[in-house]
C-alpha cells in the first residue's frame, strides 16, 4: 500500500516547476535567430538546433517511459530527486549522450522545432496532471541509479531541460 503522507523534496510543485522550466527554454529558443540555429559555435559543440532537438528527443523518451508499465514503489517516490538535480545542474561535468538522444547532423528549422517542442512539453505537462507520479517506471533504468518513479523521471526532464537552457545560452554568446 502506498504511503500518501510522503512529501516531496522538490522546491515547488512539480507542475509549476516544469511549466516555468519549459517557458524559460522556449524563451531562450526565441532569442536565437533562424540564421544562427544551425551554426556550430566552436569545435565539438552542437548547434542550437541540435540542442533543441536533443531536448525534444529526451522529453519524448520521458513520455514513453512514464506511459509504459509501472509497479508500486516501495521507497520514497522522490528518493533520487536531489541526486538528479545535482547531476544535471553541475554545469562543469560532461556526460555521454544516450545514442537514441543524439540529434541528427542536419539543417533544423527553428519554427518547426519550436512547434514540435511545444507539443511534447504540453504532452508531458498533461502526464504530470493525470498520472500517479509515485509509481515506479519499469520500462527503463536511469544509468547509475536504476529504476525511477514517474516523479523522478519528470525531475530528469526538468533539470535536463534546465541544463540545456544553460548550454543554449552559452552557445548564443558565441554566435
Amino acid at each position: 500500500m502506498k504511503d500518501q503522507s510522503q512529501t516531496s523534496t522538490l522546491p515547488q510543485p512539480l507542475a509549476v516547476l516544469f511549466e516555468s522550466t519549459a517557458n524559460e527554454f522556449m524563451q531562450t529558443i526565441k532569442s536565437v535567430k533562424q540564421g544562427e540555429i544551425n551554426l556550430i559555435p566552436f569545435e565539438g559543440s552542437w548547434s542550437a538546433g541540435q540542442v533543441i532537438e536533443h531536448v525534444r528527443l529526451s522529453v519524448l523518451s520521458t513520455i514513453a517511459v512514464i506511459n509504459a508499465p509501472v509497479k508500486i514503489t516501495e521507497r520514497s517516490p522522490d528518493k533520487f530527486a536531489q541526486a538528479i538535480k545535482d547531476l544535471f545542474l553541475d554545469f562543469d561535468a560532461k556526460y555521454p549522450t544516450a545514442p537514441m538522444l543524439v540529434p541528427a547532423d542536419k539543417h533544423y528549422d527553428k519554427e518547426f522545432l519550436t512547434a514540435e517542442l511545444t507539443a511534447v512539453f504540453k504532452e508531458l505537462q498533461e502526464n504530470i496532471q493525470t498520472k500517479d507520479l509515485t509509481d515506479t517506471c519499469a520500462a527503463a533504468e536511469f544509468t547509475g541509479i536504476g529504476y525511477l518513479t514517474r516523479l523522478e523521471w519528470l525531475t530528469v526532464a526538468i533539470y535536463h531541460t534546465q541544463r540545456h537552457a544553460h548550454q543554449l545560452n552559452g552557445i548564443k554568446k558565441y554566435l
